[in-house]
């Protein structure tokens, strides 16, 4: 029989935030080995204890996604489903039948599982990533399964409202509480479910696929629930948008590249309640286009390591629950009125971009493969850009070649390393069986990464930490073969995973959507497109190589545009290149556009705008893009307006 340790109250670890919750719970792996955990408004604390040597590492509180309860499995439930020549449909029936009637009787505990994300430095120590972490606490003090329940609750309680940044119900703390009902329905949650637009053409065309395997454990694990419509046609997200009653969803997550995005902003201003639908709707994007500019652009704007994982990092913005706003631009042609959120072009990017198109099918590779042949065949454009200079620009930011990463991400005690292998938690309506073995390896590095570690990181495995009783003997053991083998399954309500089927009666005729529909949205300010400006504007009248304005940092994963760009500054990038300039300069601006020096080339200016027009000369002819689609070639005029959407952040 192992004594039971009781812990003091005392303040957290470095003595700025007093403890929510704490209690001792034995490491699995090792006999001897036992951790105080403490969980404060700063995160989780795990302070181990091994031969009198004392070791504390965290987990920050905003790299904590979710937590949910467990109960043991039945080993081999369901085997019966696996004979040979069963079918899906009986397989499926054993899971919905089984999965939550067949627990393991002989296990009274509670498992929680608490599910992060946190910030590890890679081999090189030079950027970062972000690595799935799971902590898995065994509540095992009581005989009844129900009393343990409780206890793992009050954990999950107190988890969620921290994440949720509500105030900890400090009543229901105290382990006199007794009632469990009460507990689980004061958890923080969304009532209502993501509205999930899927565009399943985008880019190589897998973003069916990539939501199902990569998002969906992610929003599974946050408990944030969704409803999914997957897009038949050109238009449709714009056209659902436009006609929906989208209130019933608390955000609107975009899976595709920037087009769908596209379809979705200008949906909205096609409502009567635009003010509305862009205050209370925040939008998310999963990027799974060739360009997906705006993800990029967000996860620069917090500093997210991107590049490592592109699908994490823009799916924990859709479950962390926190927004910022976003500058709109109001785009006016000489036929209709658009809204953008990335870019207007004309000329060389926008040829690209345009061009392009007929090599969709290699993803992001295909801007490379034209930028090759544009520069062989190169054009000019004849016409007349003005602009409203920007009175007021922010410093420039120091940056090491476009290095967005600074030292303050670099902390002592974060959490090193983490992991879990072949779980199944969770996963019953997410189609496991056909998930491949290397799932969670996705989201970092393969298995075979793991062997260089230093051995001295205080977690190398799933942690599985649990309660001890010091009036009786164990009820088990995790070394026993019974529950190391076991699997869990959740105690609250199933994944929400599920395809939605629009009705008949309201289907979407996005084929036949007139470009002419009015456009709501804020008035503009600008004189009419035939009409002259003022003194204040500036005007450049002559052949030009190309002009592109941007209002984010990035037009695509690899291309860093406008590096000194916010996603709320109010200010417009126009970039102006002119007729003359060579061709050697032209490569070196295209290669400096994935670290942002391209900025520096001779004969391209950068200047920040409130407002410009573009005026092709009148018998020619090309391209003009607004977020990479392409409008009418002609007269185009624009305007922002600073922090009018808002959007999900990490």
């Amino acid at each position: 029989m192992v004594e039971r340790k009781h812990w003091p109250m005392e303040d957290s670890v470095q003595g700025t935030s007093s403890a929510v919750l704490e209690e001792i719970f034995y490491v699995t792996s090792k006999r001897n080995t036992y951790y105080k955990v403490k969980l404060t408004e700063k995160g989780l604390s795990l302070q181990k204890e091994h031969n009198g040597a004392t070791k504390i590492e965290t987990i920050a509180l905003g790299d904590i996604i979710g937590c949910r309860c467990m109960r043991s499995k039945r080993r081999n439930t369901g085997s019966c489903a696996c004979r040979p020549g069963a079918s899906k449909s009986q397989m499926k029936l054993v899971e919905s039948a089984e999965l939550y009637q067949q627990c393991d009787e002989l296990d009274m505990s509670a498992y929680l599982y608490i599910y992060a994300y946190t910030l590890k430095k890679t081999r090189m120590k030079v950027t970062l990533r972000r690595e799935r972490t799971t902590i898995t606490l065994r509540f095992r003090s009581f005989d009844k399964y129900e009393d343990n329940l409780r206890e793992a609750s009050r954990w999950r309680l107190a988890i969620k409202c921290l994440v949720a940044n509500v105030p900890v119900p400090k009543n229901l703390m105290s382990p006199s509480h007794g009632n469990l009902e009460t507990l689980v329905g004061a958890c923080p949650g969304e009532n209502r479910k993501l509205l999930v637009l899927v565009n399943p053409k985008s880019g190589p065309g897998r973003g069916r696929d990539t939501f199902q395997k990569r998002i969906h454990p992610i929003l599974s694990e946050a408990e944030r629930s969704y409803e999914i419509h997957v897009t038949k046609c050109s238009n449709y997200a714009r056209e659902f948008v436009r006609t929906r009653d989208i209130y019933q969803w608390s955000g609107l997550l975009m899976v595709g590249g920037d087009g769908i995005v596209f379809e979705v902003v200008n949906g909205i201003f096609q409502r009567p309640d635009w003010e509305k639908a862009l205050r209370e709707l925040p939008l998310g994007v999963i990027p799974c286009g060739s360009g997906n500019g705006l993800a990029k652009s967000i996860a620069h704007a917090k500093k997210e390591p991107y590049d490592r994982n592109p699908l994490l990092i823009s799916a924990l913005s859709a479950v962390k629950c926190k927004k910022t706003s976003m500058d709109i631009v109001r785009v006016e042609t000489r036929n209709q009125i658009l809204f953008s959120f990335l870019s207007v072009g004309w000329g060389l990017l926008a040829d690209i971009d345009i061009e392009s198109e007929r090599l969709r099918a290699i993803g992001g590779q295909r801007f490379t493969v034209w930028s090759v042949a544009r520069l062989i065949g190169l054009r000019t454009y004849k016409g007349k850009v003005s602009y409203l200079p920007c009175n007021k620009v922010p410093t420039t930011e120091n940056m090491e070649n476009g290095n967005i990463y600074h030292k303050d991400y670099i902390a002592e005690n974060i959490l090193s390393h983490s992991r879990s292998y072949g779980d199944e938690l969770d996963r019953c309506c997410a189609k496991p069986e056909s998930e491949p073995k290397d799932f969670y390896n996705t989201f970092g590095e393969s298995s075979n990464d793991l062997n260089g570690y230093d051995d001295n990181d205080m977690i190398t495995e799933n942690l599985a930490l649990e309660t001890e009783n010091e009036r009786r003997h164990r009820l088990d053991s995790f070394y026993s073969a019974t529950s190391a083998k076991s699997t869990y399954f959740s105690t609250g309500s199933a994944s929400s995973y599920h395809s939605m089927e629009d009705d008949n009666s309201t289907e979407i005729d996005a084929e036949n959507i007139c470009n002419n529909q009015v456009m709501y949205g804020p008035s503009s300010t600008l004189p009419a497109l035939t009409s002259q400006f003022s003194n204040c504007w500036t005007t450049i009248q002559g052949e030009f190589i190309m002009v592109h304005a941007a209002y984010q940092t990035h037009l695509g994963q690899d291309y860093f545009f406008a590096p000194r760009a916010a996603l709320a500054d109010g200010i417009i990038w126009l970039l102006i290149a002119k007729a003359g300039i060579s061709r050697a300069n032209l490569v070196q601006f295209l290669l400096g556009l994935s670290s942002g020096t391209h900025v520096t080339c001779p004969g391209v200016d950068m200047i920040p705008v409130k407002a410009f027009r573009i005026e092709p000369m009148e018998g020619t002819s090309g391209h003009i893009t607004v977020d990479g689609e392409e409008v009418d070639y002609g007269p185009l005029q624009a305007e922002i307006f600073s922090s009018l959407a808002s959007v999900m952040t990490p």
